[in-house]
């Protein structure tokens, strides 16, 4: 309709009364050029990328769980073990008590309210000579004290008067004798005896 106005505009009335020939502009035809340089991409080849991306993340953490299996291994269960007896412990005897080396007897000759007067004799029952001592104490004695001592030195501690000499050879013996004052009422009497290296009786 456009070319037919445009020539009843140009050739005026008359000449439109024709019947106008159109002529349709001919379209040249453009070969396609085929490169065979590069393959032609089809679309349906563009979601391999995205299945083998999809793919791939599968297969590398599919083998996680199968090596975290494998490298489990079972723990042996622990049996209880009863300790050893404990070995049984040797306790060591006593050493004996050492040999009397000497023995010694106090006797009381006197004895009277304000005072006594004491023998004593000491053997040595062992096999080598030796000094001797001798300790004699006292109970319940008011202001006891050592009048005089013979044939042995005499010193006094409190209530307890001590007794030396020697030495004194092998199966040998040595008496000694002393004295002894008091006040208060009552006899005055030794209450023990002790000689070192064996035993005193009082009688």
């Amino acid at each position: 309709m456009l070319v037919v106005w445009v020539a009843v505009r140009a050739v005026g009335p008359a000449e439109a009364a024709r019947q106008p020939a159109v002529v349709l502009p001919s379209i040249p035809q453009v070969p396609l050029a085929v490169t065979t340089s590069a393959p032609l991409v089809t679309p349906t080849a563009t979601p391999s990328p995205s299945r083998s991306a999809s793919r791939s993340p599968s297969r590398s953490s599919s083998p996680s769980p199968s090596r975290t299996r494998s490298s489990h291994t079972p723990v042996p269960e622990k049996t209880a073990t009863k300790p050893p007896p404990a070995a049984p412990t040797t306790t060591q005897a006593p050493p004996p008590p050492p040999a009397d080396v000497f023995s010694a007897a106090l006797s009381l000759p006197a004895s009277w309210e304000q005072g006594y007067v004491a023998s004593v004799r000491v053997k040595n029952v062992g096999g080598t000579a030796e000094s001797w001592s001798v300790t004699v104490s006292h109970s319940g004695q008011d202001n006891l004290r050592l009048a005089g001592t013979w044939n042995a030195r005499g010193s006094q501690s409190g209530d307890n008067l001590t007794f030396t000499g020697g030495p004194l050879a092998p199966g040998a013996s040595i008496s000694f004798g002393y004295q002894v004052s008091k006040s208060g009422r009552g006899n005055a009497r030794p209450s023990g005896c002790s000689v070192v290296g064996g035993k005193c009786g009082v009688s």
